[in-house]
């Protein structure tokens, strides 16, 4: 219901694209009888979790019974996503949020005696830790020097990442693949580590690398009763595939009910 709200061309938005509106809930059709599941093999590789590669083998199983078709095939595109994105991530979030200057836009400090230090306060006290950490990330990476080093490269890899995906949608009306190699992870539990934080995201930064729509559902438990995802990746503009498959093994399964959280306090 969201989707529907939010998609389709917005004329005040340059970069929108001019498409018909398409009701996404009529895309739930509890049916994924031939369609066709590529499993790329380099994300059930070294790195990932054993729980989590069982979770997911039993999920490919659950989409075979219900008359999907799945093949393993080859996508060696993770460990080259996960640097493009954080290079070109953080180059946006230097270049987008330096228009936050606690005067046209965003929070401005209380008190402040000149102009330098209205910039220097709003912005030390609007932005946390982890956006500061992007913003200087992402202008080293524009600076004098260093953007055809990082940043141009960066958009040339891009390319790759988006061919190889394209080859793939050749073959496969949807991509199967771990949200993360492991198992969720307590809040707060990697802010003394961004690396580490990082590194999590390896099985979809590639998703928006690409361009692609992506849709993460929960698969399984491990044995401390953390959740374990499973991605879906389509082919552009194919939400309403990828939201079917994911409602259809939503309905086979039954996680909400087999599966109450448990919420630490």
């Amino acid at each position: 219901m969201l989707l529907n709200l939010i998609a389709g061309h917005d004329e005040k938005d340059t970069t929108s694209v001019d498409r018909p509106k398409i009701d996404y809930t009529k895309a739930l059709k509890n049916d994924v009888k031939g369609l066709k599941i590529g499993v790329p093999k380099e994300f059930f590789g070294e790195g990932i979790n054993q729980e989590v590669k069982e979770a997911l083998e039993k999920s490919i199983e659950v989409y075979k019974n219900l008359g999907a078709k799945i093949e393993e095939f080859s996508l060696d595109v993770a460990n080259y996503a996960l640097a493009t994105y954080y290079i070109i991530a953080c180059a946006e979030a230097s270049s987008n949020l330096g228009r936050f200057d606690g005067i046209r836009y965003t929070y401005r400090t209380p008190e402040f005696k000149n102009l330098k230090e209205l910039y220097k306060k709003s912005r030390s006290e609007g932005f946390g830790d982890e956006v500061k950490r992007r913003i200087i990330l992402g202008t080293y990476v524009l600076s004098s020097g260093y953007y055809d080093a990082y940043y141009k490269k960066a958009q040339q890899v891009r390319t790759l990442v988006m061919n190889e995906f394209n080859k793939g949608f050749e073959n496969y009306d949807i991509i199967l693949t771990p949200t993360s190699p492991t198992v969720a992870f307590d809040i707060g539990s990697k802010s003394n580590n961004p690396l580490e934080m990082y590194l999590a995201d390896i099985c979809t930064v590639s998703v928006n690398i690409a361009g692609l729509p992506g849709i993460s559902i929960p698969c399984g438990v491990d044995k401390e009763g953390m959740p374990i995802g499973m991605q879906l990746i389509g082919n552009k503009f194919c939400e309403e595939i990828i939201l079917n498959a994911a409602y259809t093994f939503e309905q086979a399964v039954k996680f909400r009910e087999n599966h109450k959280p448990e919420f630490k306090k």
